[in-house]
């Protein structure tokens, strides 16, 4: 025997009444894995991301943004670009989401670390917290009178992350002269990260990076194509890939 409720339309069992919240509880689940099931869908419908930070457009001209973009585009990535005096701290701290990185700035080796030259002219009055905790500094290309702002191995462990397992492409001499910079993009999610291990001219490091980039997006392994460069190139610094792992990486890995 079941107790009664009197509803509007009559008397209704506490079965009944159980019955219609097990339906009611149904149906929201039914509704939150379809709500799930077209956000997914959204996600995975929109095309990779890539971004290139080319500080050295206006010494070098757009020729090589510009075609790298051409090459990213052409194999489906929508593709961000910040060029000359807009590589600023802030541009690099806001590396997230992207599948591919690609870092065309000068580096170089100081303090026992590499370090990334931004296209943001030094001023001891900006970023204050970030020079104090040594995770900026300044920094001067040979080859330009400007003093500008760099970061490091601190800056990236303190601000970057989400990189989810994308490939970094440091275009700059000695990006892995020493490893605490990839390490730390590594920390911060990347799955690989390439580099020279010395100096390298802006030409050779443009011509070598779009063979690399061009054989990956085919579907080559990175290690297999940054091993083409090294054979084929015949650079005065090779080109390296780190960690050891990282060699195994692929577009659709």
């Amino acid at each position: 025997m079941y107790s009664t409720v009197q509803g509007l339309g009559g008397p209704t069992t506490i079965r009944d009444r159980d019955r219609y919240l097990l339906a009611f509880v149904l149906l929201l689940a039914a509704l939150s894995g379809a709500s799930a099931y077209l956000k997914n869908r959204e996600l995975s419908a929109k095309p990779p991301r890539a971004v290139i930070l080319d500080a050295l457009n206006k010494t070098s001209g757009p020729g090589f943004t510009v075609g790298c973009a051409s090459l990213l585009q052409s194999h489906g990535y929508a593709v961000d670009i910040h060029k000359g005096a807009d590589v600023t701290v802030e541009a690099v701290k806001g590396l997230r989401g992207y599948r591919i990185i690609v870092l065309r700035v000068h580096s170089g080796v100081f303090e026992g670390g590499a370090w990334l030259f931004t296209g943001e002219e030094y001023s001891g009055s900006e970023h204050v917290v970030e020079q104090l905790s040594g995770e900026a500094h300044m920094s001067r290309n040979p080859n330009d009178p400007r003093l500008m702002f760099a970061v490091g191995s601190g800056f990236v462990r303190h601000y970057l992350g989400g990189l989810d397992g994308c490939l970094v492409v440091l275009m700059g001499c000695d990006g892995l002269a020493v490893d605490d910079l990839a390490s730390a993009l590594c920390g911060a999610g990347a799955s690989a990260v390439v580099g020279w291990g010395g100096a390298v001219a802006l030409d050779e490091t443009d011509e070598a990076v779009l063979f690399v980039l061009g054989e990956v997006l085919e579907g080559t392994s990175l290690g297999a194509a940054v091993d083409d460069v090294n054979t084929l190139g015949g650079y005065g610094s090779p080109l390296l890939v780190y960690p050891e792992a990282g060699r195994a990486w692929r577009v659709g890995g």
